[in-house]
Order: C-alpha cells, then structure tokens, then sequence
C-alpha cells in the first residue's frame, strides 16, 4: 500500500476551502505574507480557536471588543462582528452601543457619536459609507 504524501504547497492552498462561518472570517483578517508555512499556520488556527471551547459566550465578548492601536476600521469591524454571532440573543443597542465604545476617537466615532444608530443594520451601512 502506498501513501499520498502532499507538500506544504498543496495544504496552505486547500486549508482555506475548507473554512466557513467565523473561521472564513477570520482567516480573511490575516494579512498577506504574515504566514510563512503551514505548521505556523495550523498553530495559530488552533490557538485562536482552541479557547472557544473552554468557555460559554456571553455579551461580554461584545463589550469587550475595541479597536486596537493600529487597526484599520474594517478589521476591527469584522472582529467585532464574528464575536456577535458567538453571542446568542443580543440587543440592537448593546451591539451598537458595544461597537461605538469600542472605537478609536476619530471621524467615524465622532459621525457615529454625532447621530447614533438604532439598529445593526443601519451601523453596518454608517460603517461601510465611512470606509467607502
């Protein structure tokens, strides 16, 4: 009996096709040329997701999210956004609220601050105007 062995090539192509959900959007959040092989790739996969097991998601994952030093809006908007769908029944205003809160002072905070959204909807559409 012969065994198929594939190279790292092969497996840093086919990895991402096998993603869905939140782990499609995380791995879409990793910048180009930040993974130098598989291994390193397989050990950063397992670190982040490892930890969603050990504990029971609450609106705390939500509250709990800002803006890094150096993060541009639209990472930290899909950041924000896959730890929303970890959190089950979650109110219009904490998300909005939860999000604007967690925003760097700048121009998006101060036209998020100026006429507040009331719902996710309308802070996604605010959010994708200002990036546009």
């Amino acid at each position: 009996m012969t065994s198929l062995t594939l190279d790292e090539r092969f497996w840093c192509t086919y990895f991402p096709t096998t993603l869905d959900g939140n782990t499609d959007m995380w791995f879409k959040t990793l910048r180009p040329g930040s993974i130098s092989n598989f291994a390193q790739l397989k050990y950063i996969f397992l670190t982040n997701f490892m930890q969603l097991h050990k504990y029971k998601v609450d609106s705390h994952s939500i509250i709990g999210c800002k803006q890094k030093e150096g993060e541009i809006v639209w990472e930290y908007f899909t950041r924000f956004i896959n730890a929303r769908l970890d959190v089950p029944r979650h109110d219009e205003g904490l998300i909005v609220g939860a999000f604007t809160w967690g925003l760097l002072p700048g121009p998006l905070l101060q036209k998020l601050m100026g006429k507040k959204p009331l719902t996710r909807d309308e802070l996604k559409e605010r959010v994708e105007r200002y990036l546009r």
